[in-house]
């Protein structure tokens, strides 16, 4: 894993002497998301002191939102630790006490599923029927037989298919189709059972990917994305507490809130910021909490609907698939508790996220798009103006913009052409969406803004080993 080497205070190290004797250089990091918190402490760590941290909303943490109701922490944003081998995130939480009250229904060995462990998970039918646990676990059993198979076409850079159209959700849908209409100790009933149920698992894992559709995401990239071993782990007190920690060794005013930028003049590194008026609203105690997962198109739209609108619908579809008409869903609690109840009350308060619309973020997290793979990428990553000298990045493809921006001004005696010295880089870029092979995760994050802080670090090193 990268990450950011300290270089020591030496009065021999040639960026602690030519910190000190040739003036500070001037770094602005937009975002106090993970990347960028990560990039702003690297920096002041190594002796920059001229360092600024412009956040658009009125809190840190990016993609990072834990809200309290009552005596529970609930995550609206990034919520899992993937892996612990040599995960930082899962190494600052560790080393901080921050696991040490997480559950065994906090922590995953495998890959984690969105039901909850406790109680019965079942699926019904559109008319309310439970459909047999025996029947679940072997329809999941051979999903999972595909899912593997969709990483081996890049691990082992096996072809693509045209058929497949180079998309995970459609090699998904055939491959399991063909293999369930194939199998002949089945019965006609059960496999229209399983046909049914490939939908509801292709959701799941669209909403895994953070995609529209799942058949958005590249088949042949699909394997890229690494997972670092271990278990995946819930923080009880809050993801926002490792935003906390990193944000500890960053004094109070490198980080100014409520300052948008707008537009980046990157010839010139300077930027126009502007801050918006954000109302907060304070605490209220709640009891029982039902928590759903709403991904795709589909978002999108509920980001449109008011509180209200959402409330009438969850409550009919509670109503509807447990006690009539409807489509097949999955109960994160013991159902037998409301199979046949359709009187479930409404909620009190609804409590959700709105990434998609986010003007600042426009979505939660990225993906490989069908047409696109980890050189592009690597394209995100790369610092303007870039030249081949600069230092290669390692990112990862996406739709989504790159999440963080580091601008910096370099001294005025290091850009003289006739110097041979190296053509200075003025705007980095970090954030999850620039890590090739940990996207979409917070530890991607952290490693992409250390790795943008390491790159101004030895940029300039290198220019004041050039001399005055």
């Amino acid at each position: 894993m990268q990450s950011c080497e300290s270089s020591g205070d030496s009065a021999d190290d040639p960026l602690s002497r030519g910190l000190r004797r040739r003036g500070q250089p001037r770094v602005v990091v937009i975002g106090a998301g993970l990347a960028g918190l990560a990039a702003a402490r690297a920096l002041l760590e190594q002796g920059f002191t001229d360092v600024t941290v412009l956040e658009a909303s009125s809190h840190i943490g990016g993609r990072v939102q834990s809200v309290r109701l009552g005596h529970a922490t609930f995550e609206l944003g990034a919520t899992w630790i993937h892996g612990s081998q040599g995960n930082p995130i899962y190494h600052l939480a560790e080393a901080n006490g921050l696991l040490e009250e997480t559950t065994d229904g906090e922590r995953s060995v495998g890959r984690i599923s969105f039901y909850s462990k406790n109680g019965v998970a079942c699926y019904l039918t559109n008319r309310g029927r439970r459909i047999p646990k025996d029947v679940v676990e072997e329809f999941s059993d051979l999903y999972n037989e595909v899912y593997n198979l969709t990483q081996e076409f890049f691990q082992h850079g096996k072809p693509v298919n045209a058929e497949s159209q180079n998309s995970v959700g459609v090699f998904t849908r055939e491959e399991v189709r063909n293999r369930i209409r194939d199998d002949p100790d089945d019965p006609e009933a059960t496999k229209r059972l399983k046909l049914a149920m490939i939908q509801q698992y292709l959701k799941v894992e669209s909403c895994e990917s953070s995609s529209h559709s799942i058949d958005e995401v590249s088949l042949s990239a699909f394997g890229e994305w690494t997972e670092i071993p271990g278990a995946h782990h819930i923080i009880p007190s809050g993801f926002m507490r490792v935003v906390e920690l990193l944000a500890e060794g960053i004094p109070a005013h490198v980080i100014q809130l409520g300052k948008p930028v707008r537009c980046i003049h990157w010839d010139q590194a300077s930027s126009r910021p502007r801050g918006p008026e954000i109302e907060l609203r304070g605490e209220e105690r709640y009891g029982h909490v039902l928590s759903g997962w709403i991904c795709g198109e589909e978002a999108l739209v509920m980001e449109k609907c008011d509180d209200e609108a959402v409330a009438e619908i969850c409550t009919e579809m509670l109503r509807q698939f447990t006690g009539g008409p409807c489509v097949q869903v999955i109960c994160a609690w013991p159902c037998s508790h409301l199979l046949g109840n359709p009187n479930i009350p409404k909620p009190r308060r609804i409590l959700r996220s709105a990434w998609g619309s986010n003007p600042y973020f426009r979505g939660s997290y990225s993906y490989t798009q069908v047409g696109s793979s980890g050189a592009d990428v690597e394209k995100l990553a790369k610092p303007l103006p870039y030249t081949e000298s600069s230092k290669t990045a390692h990112g990862s493809s996406t739709k989504q913009q790159p999440g963080h921006l580091l601008s910096s001004k370099c001294p005025e005696r290091s850009l003289d052409p006739s110097r041979g010295s190296i053509k200075p880089m003025q705007v980095l870029f970090s954030g999850e969406a620039t890590h090739r092979k940990y996207y979409s995760t917070t530890h991607g994050a952290l490693l992409s803004g250390q790795r943008e802080a390491a790159r101004l670090i030895e940029m300039y090193r290198d220019l004041f080993q050039q001399g005055p």
